[in-house]
Formats: structure tokens, sequence, C-alpha cells
């Protein structure tokens, strides 16, 4: 398509460009202006692509400026894989790829920034030429040496890979985009003339696809292997690292490919570990195939080859533990300014989501579903997450984003180095102390500052095997690290902190009960409750977060003789910790209260009158809409559900906040669906007031209708609960389910009752639409389901019980579902019996009555158990022969009767009235199938010791 601009709109365009980037306030605010009138032109793309790619008078930050626009317009535009969309931006399309061939970095850059947008908007069939033309580009080598547009081709086509990866592995019109590309990035590997940076990016292109297990990287692994193991040799450092990159993915992907040359890879990666160690991106890629390969090590056979090795493994993730000496540079600048008394900058709070509402487990508790990667809480410490494959495109400055690489907290070569240590230790306890020790115990009283601490980190690393292997070595380490926590270095005491939590349990026990060193938690407990009002924070830090880890640990009677001085503790600890560390005293907080319960926290009131105020006086100075609420809010969710009605002085405005924030934030994520100025809500404010209200909620428990009604109908909890279970958030969702479910178990009748339609369409909706990431949320809608089925008349669900089985079954009967969920859905079926429902579920026993049984036989004993057995028991009453698949003539019918039995027996502590249910179920099935059939065909099927005990209870 030919165009060619107006050569004095293209020098207005271009004053406008230079104004938005003047000093002048005034004048950058007129130029602003003026371009948001240009941007209403039908041709403004065009102008903005002349300025970026063919005016060459420009200066590098106005092309860039319009580079950028031309990027943004590209996105906000109308898109579409339509004939007009494309008609109209034709002269882009052709004309983008000479951008590529500028002399300037950031003019190149931005180009292939462009062209991605481009593509994600047309795909394949829209710019069918895109792709043949970058790799023609890309391939093109010139006479002077120069390769600024071949890597300028690839990074553009790296960006589509990374972006559009699924896309290229569809067929249009009979082929498969994907099979020419990697063809064709194989051909680059091969190219002995071809520059190592593009074959960089290439390696990088294909590793996208590794992950998809795709056909057309399949057919060609082996030839990609030979390809990989030829360039090893290289110097150029981003092809070593996408190198190690592609190693893990194919050992993630495609094991059995890797296995014949494991010995060399490894090699390979511990090589780069020692000789790269000036480039930490190098080493850390070589570092994280050690710890995937070492985390997927299953067979003999695997762990042989690491054996083999660990006498060469160990040493170099112990040398690469120590800080380098720029992290040790960043270090001394970050803790001059760590005092305690600095107030924290917003830039200093990383953002924090807020827990949420675990998941309902089978017993009423709560089990923690968040998908975290990492394995600690200190960020000195280990963390787990690996870093993705980065392409090598360092001039990419479209991105106004914060520059990282500095950040002292980031995953690195210490953390993972640290992280595969930790692995190896679980896998090979015995080989790895048998290496580690010696060397540890040099390194640990180092007067060189790093490689004590780094070997203190290590012993945390190794808690695990030390605890198992090793406690006659406990009683010198541990009293040695209690010493180290008064260290002169801030970064010793802050590790010691995290390793002592790691041996947490042994220090705990032993005081328990009354080991040979039990007068080791009174020193070691108190000097980590000094080292939480440290004079450094990121002591306090870790000090506070070893502390909750032996409140946890530890059995609750230890605890109580601290209950008084902690609570002082707490208080002190208000008063001194900024914005940063009061994240993580909530949570102890939080851990402490919960592990001391109500008895012990209202046996003086001088003890609610210590925790209480530095809490109140935090929710008094936060604004509704400060992220600071989210860890306070889960705080106070806690103790208002453990004080309960020692909470109730502070109950009414804490509940009417929660409801403002609720309610305000529902207000606003409704308004910024129709108004795009309006600013949409973070969710996590909707999560921490659910949270909160639950615990009030818990806490009051059929009380809490007072405190619901007292502001009915200003605000109506239950409409803006229905809105919460529709909500697009999960975790938002998964909140609502379990404050639906404490509401139906205490206040049903004069809250929910009004409510069933929409709760019973939203559970359903939410099981019919249920995916593998959602579980924590229809695990909560079953639980909540199955607290409303058991206390409501029969004919008030009686419409919507059969589409609700229909739902449930399917869900016991996957092989898929995490296990709290089987068994939540097995007491809901079980619990839908107790009132009239049996007669429905009767006819359908037999489909589900064998993985009801494998839900309910190591069940723990309590009262959603025998509720749900009770009304099972109801059920089987109603088909007492088919219900088992034909008990009276089947052989398999016995065995399933026998797997009830095997559920009867396994059942300790029923109550008195089910206890009589069994004996009748019992005997009434030994007068129907004879002598004979129940001890030959039922009772020969049941566990000898079951038996016994089904005969000495139940008469069996």
């Amino acid at each position: 398509m030919s165009w060619t601009a107006d050569p004095q709109a293209l020098e207005q365009l271009r004053q406008i460009f230079r104004g938005t980037l003047s000093t002048n306030n005034q004048e950058r605010r007129l130029a602003n202006d003026a371009l948001q009138q240009a941007k209403l032109q039908p041709e403004i793309e065009n102008y903005l692509f002349d300025l970026l790619v063919l005016d060459n008078t420009a200066k590098s930050d106005i092309r860039a400026a319009a580079g950028i626009n031309l990027k943004n317009s590209i996105l906000k535009r109308d898109g579409g894989n339509n004939t007009n969309a494309v008609v109209n931006r034709q002269y882009l399309l052709d004309n983008i790829l000479k951008g590529l061939t500028s002399n300037d970095n950031m003019v190149r850059n931005i180009t292939g920034n462009v062209i991605t947008s481009l593509f994600s908007i047309y795909g394949i069939e829209g710019w069918p030429t895109i792709l043949p033309n970058l790799l023609e580009l890309a391939s093109i080598q010139t006479n002077h040496g120069s390769t600024h547009h071949q890597e300028a081709a690839m990074g553009a086509l790296s960006k589509i890979c990374e972006d559009s990866y699924l896309e290229l592995d569809k067929e249009y019109r009979g082929e498969r985009p994907l099979n020419f590309l990697i063809e064709q990035f194989l051909k680059l590997l091969e190219n002995p003339n071809m520059n190592e940076r593009i074959k960089a990016q290439a390696i990088h292109c294909i590793n996208q696809f590794i992950p998809l297990k795709t056909q057309s990287f399949l057919v060609v692994i082996d030839v990609y292997l030979m390809r990989l193991f030829e360039l090893a040799t290289t110097l150029n450092d981003q092809v070593k690292k996408n190198i190690c990159t592609s190693f893990l993915l194919i050992l993630e992907s495609r094991p059995d490919k890797l296995k014949p040359h494991l010995d060399g890879v490894i090699n390979y990666c511990l090589h780069l570990m020692q000789q790269d160690s000036n480039n930490e991106e190098v080493s850390l890629a070589a570092c994280e195939f050690l710890l995937a390969l070492c985390t997927s090590t299953t067979t003999d056979q695997d762990k042989e080859i690491f054996i083999n090795k660990l006498k060469l493994i160990l040493p170099i993730l112990l040398e690469k533990m120590v800080y380098s000496d720029e992290e040790i540079f960043l270090m001394e600048i970050a803790d001059s300014k760590d005092d305690a008394d600095i107030a924290d900058k917003d830039e200093d709070i990383k953002p924090q989501n807020a827990k949420g509402k675990d998941a309902r487990t089978s017993n009423g508790t709560t089990t923690n579903n968040n998908n975290t990667t990492t394995t600690t809480t200190l960020n000195g410490g280990i963390s787990s997450a690996r870093g993705s494959d980065d392409s090598d495109d360092s001039d990419d400055d479209d991105e106004d984003e914060d520059d990282d690489d500095l950040d002292i907290d980031q995953w690195s070569l210490r953390k993972c180095s640290a992280a595969t240590l930790d692995v190896l230790s679980e896998n090979f306890p015995g080989e790895v102390l048998l290496v580690t020790l010696p060397i540890l115990q040099e390194k640990i009283v180092s007067p060189n500052w790093p490689v004590r601490e780094a070997a203190i980190l290590a012993f945390g690393a190794i808690s695990s095997s030390c605890i198992e292997l090793s406690r006659d070595k406990l009683p010198t380490l541990v009293p040695f690290l209690v010493d180290r926590l008064h260290d002169a270095e801030p970064r010793v005491r802050q590790i010691t902190c995290w390793t002592l939590s790691r041996y947490a349990s042994w220090v705990s026990e032993e005081a328990h009960e009354g080991g040979e060193y039990a007068n080791y938690f009174q020193p070691t407990f108190q000097s980590i409750v000094s080292c939480a009002l440290d004079k450094k924070k990121v002591v306090q830090e870790a000090a506070c977060s070893a502390l909750s880890s032996f409140i946890e640990e530890s059995d609750s009677s230890l605890i109580e003789f601290y209950l008084e001085p902690l609570l002082q503790h707490f208080a002190k600890c208000f008063q001194t910790y900024q914005r940063k560390n009061l994240i993580i005293l909530y949570d102890c907080v939080q851990t402490f209260v919960e592990k001391m319960g109500y008895d012990n926290l209202s046996a003086k009131p001088e003890y609610i009158n210590t925790l209480l105020p530095p809490l109140l006086n935090k929710w008094e100075i936060l604004n509704d809409n400060d992220t600071g609420l989210w860890p306070l809010l889960e705080c106070m969710a806690s103790i208002a559900a453990t004080l309960r009605e020692l909470f109730a002085p502070f109950a009414i405005p804490v509940y009417e906040r929660a409801m403002k924030i609720l309610s305000d934030c529902i207000q606003l994520d409704q308004q910024c669906h129709t108004d795009p100025s309006i600013e949409a809500p973070e969710k996590d404010f909707m999560v921490t007031s659910l949270d909160l209200i639950d615990g009030l909620i818990q806490g009051f428990e059929h009380h809490s209708v007072d405190l619901i009604q007292q502001q009915q109908p200003t605000s109506n909890l239950m409409e803006l609960l229905i809105i919460c279970l529709e909500d697009y958030n999960a975790d938002v969702r998964q909140s609502a389910y379990a404050l639906l479910g404490d509401l139906s178990i205490f206040v049903l009748d004069p809250i929910v009752k009004p409510y069933l339609h929409s709760i019973f369409l939203g559970i359903g909706n939410e099981i019919n639409n249920r995916t593998y990431s959602t579980y924590p949320v229809y695990n909560n809608a079953i639980w909540a389901l199955g607290e409303i089925i058991m206390r409501i008349p029969f004919q008030e669900v009686e419409s919507y019980m059969s589409n609700l089985i229909d739902l449930l079954i399917p869900v016991l009967n996957s092989s898929d579902i995490q296990s709290t969920v089987l068994e939540n859905a097995a007491i809901c079926l079980g619990r839908m019996g107790l009132n009239g429902g049996a007669k429905i579920l009767a006819p359908r026993l037999s489909e589900f009555i064998v993985n009801w049984c494998s839900q309910f036989i190591y069940l723990v004993d309590n009262s959603e158990k025998e509720t749900g057995f009770t009304g099972m028991l109801n059920i089987i009453s109603m088909n007492p022969d088919q219900g088992f698949g034909g008990l009276s003539n089947t052989q398999q019918g016995k065995k399933n009767f026998a797997r009830l039995l095997s559920c009867i027996g396994n059942y300790n502590e029923p109550g008195q009235e089910l206890q009589h249910l069994f004996m009748d179920l019992i005997q009434n099935y030994k007068v129907l199938l004879g002598d004979d059939g129940w001890r030959n065909q039922v009772l020969s099927h049941v566990d000898p010791e079951i038996r016994n005990k089904l005969q000495l209870i139940y008469g069996a």
C-alpha cells in the first residue's frame, strides 16, 4: 500500500513529541493535550510509524516516544482479524520491517514490540508473510559484519514465540507454522558462520515450545539435543544460559530423552557453575537444572547417578551459597538505611496478597491452598521459585518498569544452591551429611562473615537430615546458633533466626517430652523473642517469622508459660515495627492467638487489654483503601473467632467497617465496568472483609444474628454475599462460600433462607464449571451445601436435589480431584439423606457407594462424619439390596457391603444413637444374608482386626 505523509503535519507531530519530553510542566501539559487531539486523526498510526522508522533527522527519544504511542494505539484501537482492519493498517504491515534495519538500537527494539503487537491481533491468517520475512532477515549475513538487523529480527521472533506459542502450534489451511519455524531455527543453529547471539535467540525461541510436548518439536528432539551438545563449548554466555534452560525443559517434558546423556549434562552444569562464576545468570541457569533434576529424581537408577556425583556437587553448592561481592555491596547500602526507627518507604514494601479463606477440610478446619513457590518466609534463606528463560533483550525500554536487577531479595544463585541442597538433603540424607558436615564445621566458625553466614544457611537447608540422622550434633549446634543471634553482622543474625526455625521441631520435642535437652527451649525461644526487637529491620522480620515457627511447632503447654510476656512483647513490637514488618507481626500474633485459644486468653482480663489495643490502634489509623489493612483484617478475623464473647465490646464497629469496605469495593467494581475512568478496586479488600465477617460469625455463633440484623436494611450482608458468590475472582468466591457455610451453621433460618434459590444456583454453577485450579472454591461450595442441606426441611430443597446430586456424584467418582474435595462431596451426599432426601438418593446408591466408603473409611471422627454416616444409613435403608449392586445375588455386591462394614469398624467413637443404628444395620443384614452368606461371603472380605472389632462391639 502506498501512502505519503503530509510534511507539515509530520513536523507538527514532531514538535508535539518534543513538547511532551520537555522539562517545563506547562509546555509538557499543552503538548500532551495536543497529542490527545492528534490521536483522534484516522491516519495517526501511519504518522507515528514514519516518525519511528523513517525520520532519521529526529532524535532517538522522539522516535522512541512515537513508537511507544504506535504500539499502544495498535493494541487499543479497532483490532481484530477482519478485512477492514487489515486494510486500514496495510501501510504498517507492508513497511514495519524497515525499522529492524535501522542504525538506531532503540528504534530496532521498539519496532520489534510493534511487530509483536500487530501479530497478536492479526496472527498467521491476517499477516501470513511476517514469519518468513523475519526468518529471511535473520538469516541474511552482511559483508561488513554487522548483525544488528539479524538480532532485531530474531528479537521480534522471540517476542512472537513468547506471546503466541499456542497460536503457532495450530494448523492453518492444513499446515502448522511451528513445523516451519523449528526447522528454520535448527538451520540457524547448524550454520557455523551464524553469529552466536542469533543462535542464543534461536534456542530461546525453541524453548517456548518444549513444555507443549508438541509433535513439531518431538520429531526433532534428538537432532536438537545434538545441536545443543555441539554448541556447549561456545564462549557466548547467553547461548550457555539458554542451553541449560533447554535441558531443564526437556527434563520436565521428556526426561527419557535426556537420561542417556545425564552424566555429561550434570558435568556440564557443574563446569558452568565453577567456570562462569563471574556470570551469575549462566551459573544460575545451570544450578536450576540441578535443582529440577534432584527434585524429579525418583528411580534407583536416577539416585545412583546423583550419589556418585554428590562429592562434586555439594562443595560447589556450598561455595555458591556465599553472598557475592555485588550482593554484599548492595546489602551494605541497604543495611545502612535499615535501622528500626527509619520509616519504610512505599517502594520498600512489595505488593502483598491477602491469604484468603483457606479451603474447608472435612474436619471443619481449614487448609492452606495458596500456590506458593517459596519454601520459607525469609528473603535471606531459601526460595524455590524458578526464573523464566529470558530472551536477550536488554534494550527493551518501552516498558516503564522498575529495575529489579539489583534487588538482593530476588531469586539468585545463592538461593537456588540452597534450595538444591535442601532437596538433596531430603533425598540422600546420609550421603549429604557425610560430605557437608566436615566442610560446614570449618566454615561456620570462619572470621569472614559471608562464609560464616552461608554455613549457617546450609545448616538450615540440611536440617531435616540432621534431625533424622545426626541428632548427636544438635546439642552442640543449637547453642552455637543461639550465640550467633548476637553476631555483630545483621545478616548473620537474620539467617540464624531462619536456621533455628528449621530446628524448632527438635527443640520443642525435647522440651515437651522431657528429653535430655529439654532445658534448651527456654534460652532458644527467649533469644528469638529478643531478636524480634533487633535494631535492624531485616533481623526483626526473620526473628518474628522464626517466632511464628516455634509457636506453631511447640505444644501449647510450652507457650502457655510465656503467654503474658509474649503479649507484652507483641505490644512493644507494635510500637517499634514499621509497615513492612507489621505484616509479619500480624501473622505471628494470629498464630499465637490460635495456639493459645479461648481458655488461655480468657483466664485474665489483662490478657485481652494487652492484646487488643495495639491492633485496634492500627485499625483506626489505617484508611479503608490502605493495603496495610489486608494482613490486619486477617489477624482480626482469627482473634474475633477465638475470643468469642470477649470480643463483643468491639464487634459492632468492626463489623460495620468490614461491611463498609466490602460494600464500597463491590460498588466500585460495578462502576468500573461501565466507566473506564474508574480504577478497579483491589479484590483483596473484598477477600479480607469477608474473612473478618466470617471470623465474627464463628466467634459469636448463634448470637451473630443480632450483629447482622442491627445494620439491616441499610447494608444487607446476604445481598452483598450473593454478589461475591458470582465474582470472577476465585479468591473472593472461596472466602464467600466459607462465610456462607458458617452463616448456614449458625443463622440459617433468619439470614440465609430467603436467598436459597440464588445460593443453590451459584453452588450448582460452581461445581459444574469446576477446573483443577478452582478446587478451593468448589470445595468450599460443597462444604457449605452440606451445612445447608442437613438443616433444612426436604420440601424446601426438593426441587434442587436431583440437579445437585447429578453434579456431586461425578465429583465423588473423579480420580483427579483433591482428597479434601472428595471427602466433602461424600459428607454432603450422606447429609442429603438426613431430612427426606434419602428417597431420591436411594435408587442411585450403587453409582457412588464404593467411592463413598473409600472416603469415609479413614475420615476423622467428628460431627461431620457422624451426620454424613447417619444420612447414608437412611439412604441404605431405602435400597438395602440393589444399593450395593445386588447384595443378595452378586459377589460384587457383598464386597461392596464389606467396604461399608470396614468403615463402621474404623469408626472409633460413634455417638450413642449412631452406634445403635450400626447395630441395627448389622443385625438386619445378618438375617437377610443368612449365616453362611454373612460369614463366608461378607465378613471374609473384611480385615481380621476390623472383623474382631465388629464382633466385639456389634455382635457381627
